[in-house]
This record gives structure tokens, C-alpha cells and sequence, in this order.
């Protein structure tokens, strides 16, 4: 009962207190007269060179790119990137979710699905190239992706895996590139039926995505088998 009040006051009866580059922001709420909850919105940007990093505290860096036109939303606390510019926070942009149903819902939402080494789309199909689509499996066999497997459909994942690393690049490309761009291109792309146009510059994106992941594995595993 109390979980259940606490959430209509916090989305209904607060005056929100915010001041863009710090990092706190807090809120107060009265659940009744003998009890008070402060709530504290515990991320910042960090600017990069070329690009910012979200940090959320206890929770997942994100990558940013502020002149993309891409909106960063709140939610119980934490900051999330908005693809879609709805001003909502959907399943496929919420990285506290299950791959599996981030996926699922990007796949419904946008039309888009992968079956084998074909991405395809209401208008058309387009071949995943040889080395992207090794790369993939490769990968997946050997877990480069930090997913919590027990909590994930781990079948439906090595079906769609494209799509979900193009969520992850979306979450964080480590500094290799503008994927928020990019994934956003791709859903304009489906919608007016011309994904073949841009596929290329998302094939390269990938490859550096996948290299990046690779070299951070292999430094990770010099660093350990050094320590050992």
C-alpha cells in the first residue's frame, strides 16, 4: 500500500526540482505525517572529446551524442536516451530490462527481424555480410556481452542478435561512433522503406563495434592471465 502511494505522489503531486549539470536533483515527498522520502536523481553527464558519457549511478553507463536531436528522459532516478523522441520510456530503451524484451519490442514496434543471416523489413530483405555475421556468432559463443542469461531467452537472443547488439551499440558504442545517430537512421530508414540506402555505414559500424568489444576481451584476459 505504502509502494502504491509512494508512486502516485512521486508522478502526481511533486513541483520538480532540476538544474541541468549537477548531479543531484531531489525530490521530497510526504507519505503521511510521520514519515518523509527523499529521492535523489543520481546521475551527471561527463563530456568526452567527442561525445558525453551518462553515468548512472548503480546503473549503466550510457554513451551521448547532445547534437543528434535524441532526448534523455528520467525515471525512478536514472537517465535513459529516447529514440523515438516520444517523451515516453519504452521497453527498448530501457537498459534495465532483459535484452529479450527489448528486443521484442523494438522487432514490434519498427517491423524489423533477423532470421539467420537476413535482416528483414515490411519492405524487403537485406543480407548480413559474411564477416558481420561470423563476428555475430562468434561473439555470442563467447559471451563478449555481459547479459544475466538466466533472466533472458537465450534462443530468441542468438536468433535476433543483430538486433540486439544494434540495442547495446545504442545503450553504449564505447566511443566508436554516432550509433544513437545510427539507430535512429535505421528506424527512419524502415519507415520510408529505404534501409538498403544506409546499410553500409551500419555495417561499419558494427565492425567497429565488434573489433572494440574484441580488443577490450583480449586486454581483459592479458590483464588477468598478468595477475595471475
Amino acid at each position: 500500500m505504502q509502494t502504491t502511494l509512494f508512486k502516485y505522489l512521486f508522478y502526481h503531486n511533486f513541483t520538480r526540482l532540476f538544474d541541468i549539470g549537477e548531479r543531484r536533483n531531489c525530490y521530497t515527498v510526504n507519505i503521511d505525517i510521520n514519515e518523509e522520502v527523499s529521492i535523489d536523481m543520481t546521475w551527471k553527464l561527463v563530456h568526452k572529446k567527442s561525445y558525453d558519457i551518462i553515468e548512472n549511478e548503480n546503473g549503466k553507463n550510457l554513451s551521448y551524442h547532445p547534437n543528434l536531436g535524441i532526448q534523455i528522459i528520467e525515471k525512478d532516478g536514472f537517465a535513459f536516451k529516447d529514440l523515438n523522441a516520444t517523451g515516453n520510456l519504452d521497453i527498448f530503451e530501457d537498459w534495465r530490462l532483459p535484452l529479450t524484451l527489448r528486443i521484442h519490442d523494438f522487432k514490434t514496434q519498427f517491423g524489423l527481424w533477423q532470421e539467420k543471416d537476413c535482416l528483414y523489413y515490411p519492405k524487403g530483405k537485406i543480407q548480413i555480410p559474411v564477416d558481420v555475421y561470423d563476428n555475430l556468432l562468434f561473439l555470442y559463443e563467447h559471451k563478449l556481452f555481459h547479459i544475466e542469461e538466466e533472466k533472458e531467452d537465450m534462443k530468441f537472443i542468438k536468433e535476433n542478435y543483430l538486433l540486439g547488439v544494434l540495442l547495446l551499440m545504442f545503450d553504449n558504442d564505447y566511443g566508436t561512433g554516432k550509433e544513437d545517430y545510427l539507430l535512429q537512421l535505421i528506424v527512419q530508414s524502415v519507415q520510408l522503406g529505404v534501409l538498403e540506402n544506409v546499410m553500409y555505414s551500419i555495417w561499419e559500424a558494427v565492425r567497429n563495434y565488434l573489433k572494440t568489444l574484441s580488443e577490450k576481451r583480449n586486454k581483459a584476459l592479458g590483464e588477468m592471465s598478468y595477475v595471475s
